[in-house]
Order: structure tokens, then sequence, then C-alpha cells
């Protein structure tokens, strides 16, 4: 892709591609715990896993209808965002239980990938290449 440069990425829709992604991954989580797919007591990891996607896929997906260079580049920031947000809480936080390293490394490949297929999806449908008609 030729628009997969520094100078393209936006730290605005960075920050607001973000903010969507936790926003519909809250959205998704507490709609599985209302419909009972999410049962007390017991892990819910793969829950956990289905909303972060489907919540970094939509936050992706917005930034590739909105801004549609570096798509990719986006959805890395998006991730890297998440890094940081997540440091800067066990920073300053006085929480004494941590999720184990590989547990958090996980999440966040997940929403790499996420993040870059609704990127690229969203700047296909806004460049008109949705459809292999």
């Amino acid at each position: 892709m030729q628009s997969e440069h520094l100078t393209n990425l936006h730290p605005g829709w960075v920050v607001g591609g973000w903010l969507i992604a936790v926003s519909v991954t809250a959205a998704l989580y507490l709609g599985g715990v209302g419909l009972g797919l999410v049962v007390p007591g017991s892990d819910p990891v793969l829950w956990v896993i289905v909303s972060i996607g489907g919540g970094f896929y939509v936050g992706g997906l917005f930034v590739g209808l909105r801004w549609t260079d570096a798509p990719i580049l986006h959805a890395a920031a998006i991730s890297f965002f998440s890094v940081l947000v997540w440091f800067f809480v066990t920073l300053f936080s006085e929480v004494e239980t941590f999720d184990a390293a590989d547990i958090v490394l996980g999440l966040v490949l997940v929403q790499l990938v996420a993040a870059t297929l609704g990127g690229w999806m969203g700047r296909r449908v806004s460049l008109g290449q949705a459809s292999d008609d």
C-alpha cells in the first residue's frame, strides 16, 4: 500500500478509533453478560476475546472509513495506544494483582489483527473496492 507512511498517521484518528473500539468492546461484553453468555464464576476468556476482536474491528473500520490513508499503520497505533494505557494504569494504580504478560500480549495481538482487518475493510469500502464485480 502506498499510503503507509508516518506522515499519513493522524493522532486524532488513533485516539478516536481507540475510544470507539473500547466503547464497542465494553458494549459487547456487557451484552454477553446480559444475554447470559458469560456465566458467573467461570473463566470468560472466550467472550473477552470475542468482545475485543469485535470492538477493535469496529474501531479500525471507523478509522478506515473516515481516514483512508495508512489503515494498517493506524491499526498498529491503536494497539500501541492500548499498550500505553495499560502501562500507565498499572504504573499509577494500586492494584495488587496483575494479569500475566502472555495474556496481555495475546489480547494486544487480537486488537492488532482486528483493527487491521477493520481498517483495511474501511479503506476498501470508502474507495469503492468492497465488491469484486
